[in-house]
């Protein structure tokens, strides 16, 4: 081979070479975006825990549903095979699923027996495949409780959306050993720590974090999660995102539809400059599995940059998930109510006002949207404010301001926009308001998030004597829980010394409420932390304003009648023995404060001591006569005379006068004139 030849050789070879190192330096750059691209699916194998009847039970992947145990109970009376459940979850993603062993676990209970063999089978549908386990089980022997797992061998499948995955249990040929009248087995599912499940190998969750976007100095972080569960998937998970290490506490953005559901986090750096941010989501829809992802973000804080598409161009729905809390203390002072009323929200509720407030004067407003009315304060806020996800000071104070101008406007607030009826959290109609103070506090953020949102109402109203005051009722109007997922109340009033609650009722068997009698105050409250859509209640009193019933006057007289009841006990026992009387006097001091402390009617408290003063006389006639020398004993009892020289101190135990009486200390005569 020629030079020249030579020189192409080596000229191909170098320019090999260099294409190769090209690829070499440039695809960890590609591995590296792809890696980052905050892309994951869920690991292959997960349990489906059964949950509800044996006949009608469901399969689900979320252990926040393990909340009722269910039972069935196998006896030795039992003939042939016994179906024990069957559980079923409609599968809303198609999929594809590879061959292996499922594993099915109960948790079971022998009863009145040293143990039990049986034959178990477990049928699997998926779509239009069955799978059926082994139908031996070899005899066991089993005390008291364990679990039973059953496997079967699947092959490879695929599930159409919407398709059912079903499972069947039931045993067979049950032989006890040394059985009682009495012998069984239990099988538990439904509850946490009885968790039956069927863990399979099946694809549950995509996970996608999706490119970051950039509103001035704030940035959010959308996360896409595809699934066959809508906004279950979150909603019934556990789960967050982590930016340089940092976990967001606020509330995420939640949009979803059929097919998927974004979980947008909002981040407010603390510094100006952006550059390469690292986020970390994680989601966990059991204890067992934790779902991550991961994501490097290029970020330019200053500057509108991304996708938007989290940021409703339209007003955002109501529904969605939201919980509800309402707070109330109140004063009573005889006359009138001075009342403080919180209302906290989050989940949709809250993007719903965040984004309302930050659309103030927007021309696409739908013709029911009650942000219409908020279109008079479009000129106190500027263009860069307006839009902008976030919620500025002049947008918070234009809603504070009209709900503040008109309590008409109050009410329509919370009737149309939140769904809940002034007039039963009120008691009152807010008309009848005086004076009024709202404020509105978005909790740490002021970004568009679904974070708490708390409204504070404070204000007093006359109470009309002799009528029946409403103090609290379900508040929430028809159809309004499908706004709220869960509804809580917090409820207290309190009296002064000279004011007091007569003829108080609550309406409703299933609610609770606490009466109590301090002397100084009475107080009334409630405490629910849940409250079902078809909870009626109504908790009222009828306002007096009687002295009489007030904590401090009835204290006073039911004390007195007491000392009194005592006094008439004491005189008329003065020769009759007192244990009878006293110990009725006793018994309906403790009575008398026990209901008074409780809170029952103050007629029955005044009446219970009223009849003490009664019941002494009778007391004092039946009890037995004490005799004449026993009481001129006893009353001779304690006459003492010192000795001048011993000092001895010396019984007298005679009237006679002069009486001589010997010592006992030093047995010299002393002599008593």
């Amino acid at each position: 081979m020629n030079q020249s030849g030579v020189d192409r050789s080596r000229a191909r070879q170098v320019a090999i070479f260099s294409s190769m190192l090209v690829m070499v330096i440039f695809s960890p750059i590609n591995a590296q975006a792809t890696e980052s691209n905050g892309c994951c699916e869920s690991p292959d194998e997960f349990d489906l825990f059964l949950i509800g009847d044996p006949d009608s039970g469901q399969l689900t992947p979320f252990e926040s549903e393990l909340e009722e145990r269910k039972s069935v109970e196998v006896t030795s009376s039992f003939l042939g095979e016994v179906e024990i459940g069957s559980w079923m979850i409609e599968w809303g993603e198609s999929g594809s699923y590879s061959s292996g062993t499922w594993t099915f676990s109960i948790p079971y209970e022998v009863s009145d027996s040293a143990g039990v063999s049986a034959n178990a089978t477990v049928v699997v549908k998926v779509g239009g495949n069955t799978y059926e386990s082994s139908s031996q089980l070899p005899a066991v022997y089993l005390t008291e409780s364990g679990e039973l797992q059953v496997d079967i061998e699947v092959q490879d499948g695929e599930v159409s959306k919407n398709e059912k995955i079903e499972v069947i249990f039931s045993v067979r040929s049950l032989i006890f050993s040394n059985p009682g009248s009495e012998s069984g087995i239990v099988f538990h599912w439904g509850e946490e720590d009885v968790d039956a499940a069927i863990s399979i190998s099946f694809p549950l969750v995509n996970v996608v974090i999706r490119e970051a976007s950039v509103k001035g100095n704030l940035v959010f972080f959308p996360v896409r999660l595809t699934s066959g569960f809508g906004d279950k998937i979150w909603t019934g998970s556990t789960g967050g995102l982590m930016v340089q290490n940092v976990e967001i506490s606020e509330s995420p953005i939640v949009n979803s539809n059929e097919d998927w559901v974004d979980v947008t986090f909002v981040w407010e750096p603390s510094s100006s400059s952006g550059g390469n941010v690292r986020t970390d989501f994680q989601i966990s829809l059991q204890d067992s599995l934790v779902i991550t992802a991961d994501k490097i973000h290029e970020i330019t804080l200053g500057q509108d940059t991304g996708d938007n598409s989290w940021y409703p161009e339209e007003e955002p729905p109501r529904t969605g998930g939201s919980d509800l809390m309402v707070e109330v203390n109140c004063k009573y002072d005889g006359n009138s109510i001075e009342r403080k009323t919180t209302i906290t929200l989050d989940g949709a509720m809250s993007q719903w006002m965040r984004w309302g407030l930050d659309n103030i004067g927007n021309k696409s407003l739908g013709s029911n949207s009650w942000w219409k009315n908020l279109n008079t304060f479009s000129d106190t806020v500027s263009p860069s404010e307006k839009s902008n996800a976030r919620v500025d000071n002049t947008e918070l104070a234009a809603l504070e301001s009209h709900l503040k101008g008109s309590k008409s406007d109050l009410k329509s607030f919370l009737s149309v926009g939140l769904m809940i009826d002034s007039e039963s959290v009120f008691g009152v109609d807010p008309v009848e308001f005086g004076p009024l103070v709202v404020s509105i506090d978005l909790g740490p953020s002021r970004a568009f998030n679904s974070d708490e949102i708390s409204i504070y109402v404070e204000s007093s109203y006359k109470v009309e004597r002799g009528s029946r005051q409403t103090l609290i009722e379900d508040f929430i109007r028809p159809g309004g829980y499908d706004f709220w997922e869960e509804v809580g109340l917090s409820f207290e009033i309190r009296t002064g010394m000279l004011s007091g609650f007569d003829g108080v009722n609550l309406d409703n068997g299933d609610v609770d409420y606490t009466h109590r009698r301090w002397i100084v105050m009475e107080i009334l409250s409630m405490e629910e932390t849940d409250i079902n859509s078809d909870t009626d209640f109504r908790l009222d009193f009828e306002a007096k304003n009687a002295l009489l019933f007030s904590p401090l006057i009835s204290a006073m007289i039911s004390v007195f009648a007491l000392c009194l009841a005592l006094g008439i006990g004491m005189a008329l026992t003065k020769r009759r023995t007192r244990v009878p009387s006293m110990m009725m006097i006793g018994v309906l001091g403790i009575l008398s404060l026990s209901i008074y402390w409780f809170g029952l009617p103050m007629p029955i408290v005044l009446g219970v001591v009223g009849s003490s003063v009664l019941l002494v006389f009778p007391a004092a006639i039946v009890s037995p006569v004490i005799d004449d020398s026993e009481v001129q004993r006893n009353s001779k009892k304690g006459g003492r005379v010192r000795c001048p020289s011993c000092g001895k101190r010396n019984p007298v135990e005679s009237e006679i006068r002069p009486l001589r009486i010997e010592c006992v200390g030093c047995s010299s005569i002393l002599r008593i004139e």
